[in-house]
């Protein structure tokens, strides 16, 4: 029976089965990429609309309120400076009335309280292959220097407006116009 018993035992064990532990499939890749855009922005906060409800000829008229303006930026290392820029499209006609105009000339800003109005009579603003503002409308309100510490940053300003009258007459009516306000990269 013992016989038997083995004879059995050897009849169950498989013939031919070899081990195959080490084997190693071939290597597959994945490609990752990921790319950060710089990215800036122009936000009015405050004062989108400003109204003189009563302007005088032959003074400056001051509008009532700052515009609230904030810039913000997220940009690459390459870049050196954030300029923002107020414009008029149409320097000759910044505000009508109908068909009576107001130069760009005659609206002056400032951000802050402090220093003197500027007219906006500037030239284009250029950073690398773009260009901003219009020749005999613009005014360069502030360039801020970038830095390691400042790449990723905003500032918020007081735009003061003005619209300066003095040594003219204007028609009764109101006049309207849009100012752009508008940043760049250097």
């Amino acid at each position: 029976m013992r016989r038997t018993l083995f004879t059995g035992l050897l009849a169950l064990a498989p013939l031919g089965v070899s081990a195959q532990s080490g084997l190693v499939s071939s290597t597959a890749t994945v490609l990752l990429s990921a790319t950060k855009v710089s990215q800036l922005s122009v936000t009015v906060t405050a004062g989108g609309t400003q109204t003189l409800a009563s302007m005088t000829d032959g003074t400056v008229n001051n509008f009532p309120t700052p515009v609230s303006i904030t810039t913000a930026w997220n940009l690459s290392p390459s870049t050196s400076a954030v300029v923002l820029v107020g414009y008029f499209t149409a320097p000759a006609a910044a505000l009508s009335n109908g068909s009576n105009n107001l130069p760009s000339s005659r609206v002056l800003g400032r951000l802050g309280t402090t220093g003197g109005f500027s007219p906006f009579t500037g030239g284009t603003v250029s950073g690398g292959t773009s260009t901003i503002g219009v020749a005999g409308g613009t005014l360069q309100l502030f360039s801020q220097g970038i830095f390691g510490f400042n790449r990723n940053a905003s500032r918020t300003d007081a735009l003061y407006l003005q619209l300066n009258l003095t040594g003219i007459t204007t028609v009764p009516g109101t006049y309207t116009g849009t100012l752009n306000l508008r940043a760049i990269t250097q």
